[in-house]
């Protein structure tokens, strides 16, 4: 098992790690899609899983979590853009439960731009655009993993895949 990796993307074969450590997710059913702090949208993917803080009681979260950490996204559907991560949150929250149910059929990384693109079994497809201009220090997305892993990608043409329980470093 991987304690720590960091990899910097200056070509496509560096992403096929990353592909290796998502395709645990593919098949697995994404049941829970909503905004979590600050409007950012997130996916509970897999087994549903009680949370191990005390504050958390009663909660659920997912096997595999994704959080898009401020990225633009869209959520495209066979006949139409269902949601931007533009759209009023109220009405977000109301569309964004056409993918809960469904099972992840891709999940790719794109290069060079590092751009996102999660296909569900309705043949919806989320896609993250993240942005070269954006000067925060956020990763453009974020995945929590079963293995109490931490798979972040960005900011900066780079990815990183860390244990999930180390505290950020300044």
């Amino acid at each position: 098992m991987m304690t720590h990796l960091i990899q910097k993307v200056t070509k496509a074969t560096d992403l096929e790690k990353l592909g290796e450590i998502t395709s645990g997710m593919l098949g697995a059913t994404c049941w829970r899609a909503n905004l979590g702090y600050g409007d950012e949208l997130r996916l509970d993917i897999g087994a549903r899983l009680p949370y191990s803080q005390p504050s958390m009681t009663g909660g659920e979260k997912g096997a595999w979590m994704l959080g898009t950490r401020g990225t633009v996204w869209r959520l495209d559907c066979p006949s139409e853009t269902l949601a931007t991560s533009e759209d009023d949150p109220e009405i977000l929250k109301q569309k964004l439960h056409h993918v809960e149910g469904t099972t992840i059929t891709a999940f790719e990384t794109s290069y060079p731009d590092l751009a996102l693109t999660v296909t569900f079994s309705n043949g919806c497809k989320l896609t993250l655009f993240p942005s070269t201009e954006d000067d925060s220090d956020l990763p453009y997305w974020e995945l929590f993993t079963p293995y109490q892993m931490l798979l972040k990608v960005g900011p900066g043409a780079v990815w990183s895949y860390i244990p999930s329980d180390l505290p950020e470093s300044p």
